[in-house]
């Protein structure tokens, strides 16, 4: 199934064309970009993350793994029909469904955040509905409807909650958001946690807070739009929210959350075009490594 709608493209992920015989990790492009409602252009994202993480080093200081040594392969990105999404997100969702249901821990690099309900539909697919879904973004994305749609990167997380309920949905570095999404967030009992949390608790607080939530989940997908982070470390986004938290707190909080129960991940957002300097697809790709790491070294621990 994925032969048909996935294309190779001319860079690779951290420059390494892996030819492992049993991938551990699938890393897809989602050149999704339908929806967005203020800065177009995440559909190169895939590109430019990709350009980003070959200038960077692949020993990671966290974890302690060398990234070049993890079976990693680069299957190319996922065939956007623009203009049909609902097309769209049936293909993401039959790819995603059939990497998972083969046992790869799948890194989406986005697209914007629209694709991740195609991704988590797969997810459940493969898995079942017993996934709790971990989301680091500046907004809410819980609108029950945007600009008429119901389909869009304002309104995913509202979509994510109708598919797995609030008990299994957390929202770590919103701060933005309609007094509707608030009423709905409180009245659902959806779990957050806003930049102010982690800059006034520490982010030792709330990464214990976010393990208490997480305790009762077997699996966990973990989504990253990189609007999470203050637009002074990552402008070139679609929707950039002043207030956000940086790179090294939102790394923090991985390292103390993320293990072998995350099946997946996606970074999100990325509007490449908005900046030259390539800061934004850098601090993406960096972040996809350092998860990475962390996975493995968690997988490679219990083994």
């Amino acid at each position: 199934m994925k032969e048909l709608y996935i294309v190779k493209t001319p860079y690779v992920f951290n420059g390494i064309d892996s030819k492992v015989g049993k991938p551990l990790f699938a890393v897809v492009g989602v050149p999704l970009d339908s929806t967005s409602s203020f800065r177009p252009g995440c559909r190169f994202a895939p590109l430019h993350i990709r350009l980003a993480s070959q200038s960077l080093e692949l020993f990671s200081l966290r974890s302690l793994v060398n990234i070049e040594d993890v079976p990693i392969v680069d299957l190319g990105d996922v065939v956007i029909p623009h203009g049909d999404l609902l097309r769209t997100l049936s293909i993401i969702e039959n790819v995603f469904s059939e990497l998972i249901g083969n046992g790869l821990r799948t890194i989406a690099i986005g697209g914007e955040h629209t694709s991740t309900l195609g991704i988590m539909k797969g997810v459940v697919k493969a898995l079942g509905s017993d996934v709790c879904y971990l989301c680091f973004d500046s907004h809410s994305d819980f609108r029950y409807e945007y600009l008429g749609s119901k389909i869009n990167h304002a309104c995913v997380n509202r979509r994510m909650y109708e598919l797995l309920g609030s008990g299994k949905i957390n929202l770590v570095g919103i701060r933005a958001m309609s007094y509707e999404e608030y009423r709905d967030l409180k009245s659902l009992s959806i779990k957050y946690f806003t930049s102010t949390h982690i800059k006034n608790l520490g982010f030792r607080e709330v990464s214990r807070n976010i393990v208490k939530s997480l305790e009762g989940c077997s699996k966990v997908y973990l989504s990253i739009d990189l609007d999470v982070l203050d637009p002074a470390y990552a402008p070139a986004v679609t929707t950039p929210e002043p207030e956000g938290i940086t790179p090294t707190e939102l790394l923090n909080i991985l390292q103390m959350v993320v293990d072998k129960r995350v099946v997946g991940l996606d970074v999100v957002e990325v509007a490449p075009h908005y900046e030259h300097s390539m800061i934004s697809s850098a601090v993406a790709a960096k972040i996809i490594n350092e998860v990475i790491g962390m996975i493995y070294v968690s997988t490679t621990a219990s083994t």
